[in-house]
This record gives structure tokens, sequence and C-alpha cells, in this order.
């Protein structure tokens, strides 16, 4: 999937997951960089950053659920200009969804 963020706007998008559970992801920034925090909230609400970055233009590896919940990643364009990122899934979730 691929999506645009103008410059100041963020967004969030979650695997929902069990504990336990892996998911192998890749994403990429065309036209800049952006801030990003890959995290994970729990059916009870508490939440648990993974890893944070600024200024990055691409990450991947591998998401180990640490409880069930929905667990992804929030990024931000703080550049001057659009970017276009494109993320890659696969493993053990039940659906992939933007949530703001």
């Amino acid at each position: 999937m691929s999506f645009t963020l103008k410059p100041s706007e963020g967004t969030e998008y979650k695997l929902t997951m069990r504990k336990g559970a892996k998911a192998t992801f890749v994403w990429e920034v065309t036209g800049g960089v952006v801030n990003y925090d890959l995290h994970g909230t729990a059916t009870s609400g508490s939440e648990t950053s993974y890893r944070k970055g600024r200024e990055v233009q691409t990450d991947s590896g591998e998401l180990v659920a640490a409880f069930d919940g929905a667990h992804g990643w929030f990024w931000r364009n703080r550049g001057t200009q659009d970017v276009t990122i494109t993320l890659k899934t696969s493993g053990d979730y039940g659906e992939l969804k933007r949530v703001k």
C-alpha cells in the first residue's frame, strides 16, 4: 500500500495481532524523510513503543506482538514537500487498517 503525507501531516496504520504473532515489514519514503513511532496498543488501552526514528527514509524488520491488540506505525512528515510512503507487510495478523 502507498499513501501521501502533506507537510506537517501525520497518519497511523496498525495490524491486529495476537500476543507472540509475527509480521515482517518494509516501508520506504519517496520525496523526503519522516519521523515515526512503531508501537502497540493493547486491548486494555495501554501502549508500548517498539522503536522510534527521526528523519528516516526507510525501515524494515520483524514485529513480534508483545500482547493482544493493534501494532503499527505513526508517521509524520516534518518536511516542506509532500512525501509518499510505501508499506509492505506479511505474516500473522488479522487486518491492516488506517487508524488516524
